[in-house]
């Protein structure tokens, strides 16, 4: 027997205060862990979230992406040479905020693209022998593929690609024509098809300089900044690119118009996943960021299936938003040379191509705004946030990214970002090249 039975009795109080912290503690757990094992058989059952969290964000998400608009700018006064102050802060405000901006009364003749649409849909259209007759190559990267890639994952598309010809005068495989990208490979049985082509790449050139011109005015730079790294020595190319009906099949889904709506209304995002680890393709062209200065894009007016990814360079989930192709325009967007010359106060758009739908057609011509080989990219500014480096580099990086999957990361202008910032005096600063991606 206790000798102090007034200290037993506060112990045995002091204890039952405790057992029933315990109890109630334990109690609480019994609630959280069933109310953990309810939403995780929510999760399994909707294959990613639970019910009400991913209700309340895919609201969330849906309607700020309803919210976002592409803007459409008349460049009429920009062709002309003449832009006024409203047309450069337009263009500034689009690349400012979304990278991206359709453009109407761009000056390309009805006819010429027609006539682009025409061959697209020739060349296409051939038995598969025929088209890999022109087929690209490890050391060209003109021609026709079925098998690109992009962030390792292997496109849902054909595409042919047609580049610069330093001199016209002579055949495409004249040594005189063979650069760093390669040469063109013109289909024999279509003498159309080069003309046409032809014709609308110096047209988009020509549209494409007279925009880099009010891009540099609105960056405060003189008109001409950028004349050194293009003018008469860019080394753009022009893609064709077809996306076949995306068969019901083709995804883990049975009804594939369902899972591109999953896609498009921003319910998953599975796009940096492996396509050998999901049950097919999900995406035309998975996630990225365009290499070169200016995209020019041809759109397909019916069947619309481009989206950017409005916070790519902010912390927090991607938010998918249509980019809507307006008819009779053309869609712009800053690339990543562009980014590194604005040193970042444009930044380049991330953005993604959803499979056809089943039964659609859809064709795409995007023109790729490039710089010369040697051009030596550095931001116009006092305070650089990217090590100089040359186009020609990155450029033949990025496309052996392309060509096959090589199991390393694509390079990215973020392989030039500064550790730890230089100072703004840096004009010595040596070229930097990085070393492949481990």
């Amino acid at each position: 027997r206790p000798q102090h039975p007034k200290k037993e009795r506060v112990a045995f109080s002091a204890m039952a205060t405790v057992l029933r912290v315990v109890a109630v503690v334990s109690a609480w757990w019994r609630v959280g862990a069933m109310s953990r094992g309810a939403a995780g058989l929510s999760v399994a059952l909707r294959g990613g979230s639970s019910t009400t969290t991913a209700a309340a964000a895919s609201e969330e998400d849906e309607a700020a992406a309803k919210s976002k608009a592409i803007p459409c700018i008349d460049v009429s006064r920009i062709m002309a040479g003449c832009p006024s102050e409203a047309d450069v802060a337009a263009v500034g405000a689009a690349c400012r905020e979304f990278g991206f901006f359709n453009v109407v009364n761009h000056g390309i003749p009805a006819e010429v693209v027609a006539r682009l649409d025409e061959a697209m849909a020739r060349f296409f259209g051939k038995p598969s022998d025929e088209k890999e007759r022109v087929a690209r190559t490890a050391t060209n990267s003109r021609g026709f593929s079925a098998n690109e890639f992009t962030k390792q994952t292997r496109d849902v598309k054909e595409l042919y690609d047609y580049g610069h010809v330093p001199d016209r005068s002579k055949e495409p495989d004249d040594p005189a024509n063979l650069v760093m990208d390669g040469h063109n490979q013109l289909p024999r049985d279509d003498p159309e098809f080069g003309e046409a082509l032809e014709t609308y790449y110096q047209a988009c050139a020509r549209v494409c300089a007279a925009l880099v011109r009010c891009v540099a005015r609105a960056l405060d730079l003189e008109d001409a900044a950028f004349d050194d790294y293009l003018g008469d020595r860019h080394t753009s190319y022009l893609r064709l690119n077809y996306y076949p009906p995306l068969a019901p099949s083709a995804t883990r889904f049975a009804d594939a118009r369902a899972d591109l709506d999953r896609l498009r209304h921003n319910l998953t995002d599975d796009a940096d996943t492996r396509l050998a680890a999901l049950d097919g393709p999900r995406l035309g062209v998975n996630r990225h960021f365009d290499a070169g200065v200016l995209t020019l894009l041809r759109q397909d007016d019916d069947v619309p299936g481009l989206q950017m990814n409005y916070r790519a360079h902010d912390d927090g989930p991607p938010l998918w938003i249509d980019v809507v192709p307006v008819r009779g325009g053309l869609t712009v967007n800053c690339g990543d040379m562009l980014q590194v010359l604005s040193n970042d106060r444009f930044k380049a758009p991330e953005h993604r191509v959803l499979a056809s739908p089943p039964a659609a057609v859809r064709y795409s011509a995007p023109f790729f705004y490039n710089p010369a080989y040697d051009a030596l990219i550095r931001p116009h500014a006092a305070h650089p946030n990217y090590e100089p480096f040359t186009y020609g580099y990155f450029r033949k990086r990025r496309f052996q990214g392309d060509f096959e999957d090589q199991g390393t990361p694509e390079i990215q202008i973020a392989h030039y970002r500064r550790r730890p910032p230089l100072p703004a005096d840096s004009e010595d600063a040596p070229v930097f090249q990085p070393p492949a991606p481990a």
